[in-house]
């Protein structure tokens, strides 16, 4: 019997969600990735904020979350396939990687993972973004569920190094000062969204190396699934 297991890897724009969640796909194999990102509204539906008259990319009324909601529950009842015809626009986007695992800590996840990785009938549906724990259609159908965070110094960083993002219609590119004015301030607010969740396991970016948190989030699904 096939056992479909999801792992919610949430975290802020650059924190190193996505490095994990393509660790993962790399050592459990028989995976399937869903991207929030992929489930942003057209542009022409995205809030302008106020303040800034600027495209708010990181509210929660930018992302269909009806869509998003469905998308997993269909995963998660098709033995970890997508609809016939989907594409992802999330797999064309470049991450920084925020440095490769040592072969060292590879060999350690192949171990600790290997009862999962070897069962031919285990299937995991991967949930990547940003506000996995806002709402509750999405958050619930996670069986595992992590949250990384990080500083502001850092997460600005990054964020700056990144040439741009694929989006439904075309190609975004941050505006001069909106991480301070956009980004930061709404992932502040998803944050302690986040923190009501239970049994969420909560990774500092700034605290953990990515051999670090692979690693612990690999004890997670060991505990929990």
């Amino acid at each position: 019997m096939v056992k479909v297991y999801t792992i919610g890897i949430g975290g802020p724009s650059c924190s190193g969600k996505t490095t994990v969640t393509r660790i993962l796909r790399q050592i459990l194999k028989n995976t399937a990735i869903i991207y929030q990102d992929d489930y942003y509204k057209p542009e022409s539906q995205v809030p302008i904020d106020e303040a800034t008259q600027l495209a708010n990319w990181d509210c929660p009324e930018s992302v269909d979350f009806t869509e998003f909601a469905k998308k997993i529950q269909y995963a998660r009842t098709h033995e970890g396939t997508l609809p016939e015809g989907f594409k992802s626009n999330e797999e064309s986007n470049v991450h920084d990687g925020s440095s490769l695992l040592s072969p060292q800590v590879a060999d350690q996840l192949a171990h600790i993972l290997a009862p999962f990785a070897q069962d031919p009938s285990a299937i995991f549906v991967i949930v990547d973004g940003f506000m996995l724990y806002w709402d509750d259609r999405v958050s619930q159908q996670l069986d595992c569920k992590v949250n990384i965070t990080g500083t502001f110094e850092t997460l600005k960083s990054r964020r700056e190094k990144r040439q741009g993002y694929h989006t439904l219609e075309g190609y975004w590119v941050d505006p001069p000062g909106y991480f301070e004015k956009i980004v930061w301030p709404e992932y502040l607010r998803l944050n302690e969204q986040a923190a009501t969740v239970e049994d969420v396991l909560s990774l500092s970016t700034d605290e953990n190396s990515i051999d670090e948190t692979a690693l612990k989030v690999a004890d997670k699904l060991i505990t929990v699934l």
